[in-house]
């Protein structure tokens, strides 16, 4: 989320004085207020390179070659689940009715990158279950690049159902393209709507927000969205799974509420009363089921004592029988594993894949329960199996494509068009002192601070743009800088290197600002601060968290890792302290979650 806070002078005496000055800055010389709407610049859509020549992402994002997956029932009398007068979940039993319990078991276990295997003698695909769709598809290296949208955080600002329904319902758009030109394996995508309930959380991002009704009311315009009917006979263009029920707002890294390395996400138990599941951490997940979700992702933590992966009494007992959730229950990764590894709630993996069937779960994201299945697991792996493949019935997988011609591209410029208006609603700002905002095209700007020309670094965590060869390869993503240079401030625009870097250890001399006489000749000052969405070099460092310098540091929130506290990094702070020495009027962005 960015916010804005445009400042005036410090203390109460320059206040005054420095509110003239702003309003001299908005009128001078007839200067026109800056007008920035064209989402052609903020968001520019290449075309796709066709040519393998060079490297980079030409040679990636490739529109031509991929073909659509073959549909088991082209022929509608190849199996007797092919008949599509019956309802998916009958469907669905027929089908497993031909599996042995091997194949079963594989297929609860889903490869977080290949999915479950495709069973060839019945001509079913491979399926991954394990699609992100925070905001906008994560799906790297296919062409046209997925459009990515604000992150929840900032989308929820917005107080727009309109808005969040149709940037579902556009995220399913690409989805379903990339699955009908076999780009991916799969329709099946995960959303987050936890509650935000401590400030620090890593994933706040992720988010709408703290408050149940908001993020309730967002849940329902998402899945009325990502599953609007695609055709006549009413199947969704792709599948939304919420997660992650219940009770989760931790990562672990960042030092609370335990200091101990070992206390994360992965065993850590929520303490909660009913009331508060019922008033807080339900209400959600509750919109997911009423909506007809395809899916729920349950946590790594545990509930009171019972780790949600094995929680039958609130996937089975609430979700299922209380909100009639006809989904598949999908854990998330490793999750299995946790059961009896890290929260010791049985002895052994074979334990723990027999707890996780008897609690409802359907799909592990993982290996556990496909490695230690046993020929008496057969009735639950059945169960589980039957779940999932109502799942993919429902989303049209199994049949002919309506359409037989060719895939037809989506509108990537419309796309564009409405990822740029939701950033529009959903920015956030903090203080306007003295009507400064927004600037004149004659202002004379300095522009500095560790996000300046940040690229992946704004786009929050679980985007698609952010190339998992190298995360440096961002294309279309447009930096602070240079969007004010796009409004109109290229000419009066100073750009100032130097200072301190996002990740501060500590209270360091800031290069390049130390002393009043480097006070910059502008009008007025920009300072882009914020934290990291992302530590490329360690990937959820809840596991082993001094990997990871920048969590360790404060200057990381994600996946994995919690910020300590809300302040700004110390060299952070210390720069803003400095540039407010100068007497002159600051615009602080802050890029954070």
């Amino acid at each position: 989320q960015v916010a804005v806070a445009g400042a005036g002078r410090a203390g109460p005496a320059a206040v005054v004085a420095g509110r003239a000055d702003l309003e001299s800055l908005l009128q001078a010389d007839g200067g026109e207020q800056l007008t920035c709407g064209n989402p052609t610049w903020f968001y520019p859509v290449d075309k796709c390179e066709a040519s393998d020549n060079g490297g980079g992402w030409g040679k990636r994002r490739r529109l031509t070659g991929p073909t659509p997956p073959p549909a088991a029932c082209k022929d509608a009398n190849a199996h007797a689940w092919c008949d599509t007068s019956k309802d998916p979940a009958e469907r669905a039993r027929l089908l497993v009715a031909e599996l042995n319990w091997t194949e079963l078991a594989a297929q609860v276990s889903c490869d977080i990158f290949a999915g479950v295997p495709a069973i060839p003698r019945l001509g079913v695909n491979a399926y991954n279950f394990i699609r992100e769709n925070d905001h906008g598809l994560l799906w790297h290296n296919v062409c046209p690049a997925a459009t990515v949208y604000p992150h929840v955080i900032s989308m929820a600002a917005a107080f727009n159902r309109s808005l969040w329904r149709t940037v579902g319902e556009q995220s399913a758009v690409e989805t379903r393209y990339n699955y009908d030109t076999g780009k991916q394996n799969s329709l099946f995508t995960q959303i987050n709507f936890n509650i935000f309930v401590d400030p620090r959380w890593g994933r706040g991002q992720e988010v709408p927000g703290e408050d149940p009704v908001l993020n309730s009311e967002y849940a329902r315009a998402w899945v009325r969205g990502v599953q609007a009917e695609r055709g006549p006979s009413g199947v969704p263009l792709a599948g939304a799974s919420c997660k992650h029920f219940a009770a989760y707002s931790l990562e672990g890294a960042g030092g609370w509420p335990d200091p101990a390395a070992d206390s994360n996400r992965h065993n850590f138990d929520a303490k909660v009363t009913a009331q508060d599941l019922a008033d807080t951490h339900f209400p959600m997940f509750r919109a997911c089921a009423e909506e007809g979700a395809v899916g729920m992702m349950t946590s790594y933590n545990a509930v009171n004592g019972v780790p949600m992966a094995a929680n039958g009494n609130l996937t089975d007992g609430v979700a299922r029988k209380k909100w009639n959730f006809t989904g598949a229950a999908v854990t998330d990764c490793g999750a299995v594993e946790d059961i009896w590894r890290r929260h010791k709630y049985v002895e052994t993996a074979e334990d723990a894949s027999r707890a996780a069937l008897r609690g409802g779960t359907d799909i592990e994201c993982g290996g556990t329960i496909k490695t230690n299945a046993k020929a008496d697991m057969e009735p639950l792996l059945r169960k589980a199996v039957e779940r999932s493949f109502t799942a993919r019935f429902r989303l049209g997988e199994f049949d002919a494509r309506e359409e037989e011609s060719e895939v037809k591209m989506y509108d990537a410029a419309a796309h564009a068009g409405v990822a740029y208006e939701a950033a529009v609603q959903g920015s956030v700002l903090l203080k306007n002192q003295g009507g400064f905002l927004p600037l004149s095209s004659k202002t004379r700007v300095a522009v500095l601070g560790p996000m300046k020309d940040a690229t992946w670094q704004a786009l929050g965590n679980y985007a698609a743009l952010k190339n998992s060869a190298d995360w440096s390869d961002s294309p279309n993503v447009v930096s602070p800088v240079q969007g004010l240079q796009a409004c109109g401030l290229g000419d009066g625009l100073k750009v100032v290197d130097g200072g301190p870097y996002v990740c501060s250890m500590g209270d360091e001399e800031v290069a390049g600002f130390l002393t009043h006489s480097q006070k910059p000749d502008v009008d007025a000052v920009v300072v882009v601060a914020g934290l990291n969405c992302a530590d490329e070099q360690s990937q959820d460092p809840d596991r082993v968290p001094y990997t990871s310098g920048k969590c360790q540091a404060g200057c990381l929130e994600t996946e994995g890792c919690d910020r300590p506290g809300l302040k700004l990094p110390p060299g952070q702070a210390q720069l803003l302290e400095r540039v407010q020495a100068w007497d002159l009027p600051v615009v602080l962005v802050v890029i954070a979650g």
